[in-house]
């Protein structure tokens, strides 16, 4: 439980907290260009990403393919692991759009970019952790002792 609070206030921390910076003891927030970088046509971004792989910026469209999966699978183990009503695929499904939904959502309100392909690699990545707990529950029912 506590490891899964920490994985949860790191990945709300560099999700939710505007960008910011501190000029003459003064914390001044960045929201000048957000709506302006914002994506609501979904796969843009991605597509940009994927034919940018063998292009001049191919580390940063890995890094933000990649990035935005793997950061996202330990919400889709660790969730069905604390709480059993969270073990069932439909239920997992809300949850897996939900907690980008959320996340994405807040962005907005606070002037930072948002992406509709965030939501997407996000839920795909907590739908990879949900089937990484169930290979994981049913070898160790296979190991059990009978």
């Amino acid at each position: 439980m506590l490891l899964f609070f920490f994985y949860s206030i790191s990945i709300f921390s560099q999700t939710i907290i505007p960008s910011f910076q501190i000029s003459n003891g003064q914390i001044i927030f960045d929201t000048s260009s957000a709506y302006v970088r914002s994506n609501f046509t979904p796969l843009q971004t991605i597509m940009l990403y994927y034919d940018q792989l063998n292009g001049p910026l191919a580390n940063i469209a890995f890094y933000n393919l990649a990035g935005n999966i793997v950061l996202f699978i330990p919400f889709g183990f660790f969730i069905p692991l604390l709480w059993k009503k969270f073990r069932g695929w439909r239920i997992m499904h809300v949850v897996a759009f939900a907690i980008p939904l959320f996340i994405e959502g807040t962005q907005y309100f606070i002037g930072r970019s948002i992406d509709v392909d965030d939501v997407l690699l996000n839920a795909i990545a907590i739908v990879i952790g949900f089937v990484l707990f169930k290979i994981f529950r049913r070898l160790r029912k296979m190991s059990a002792p009978k």
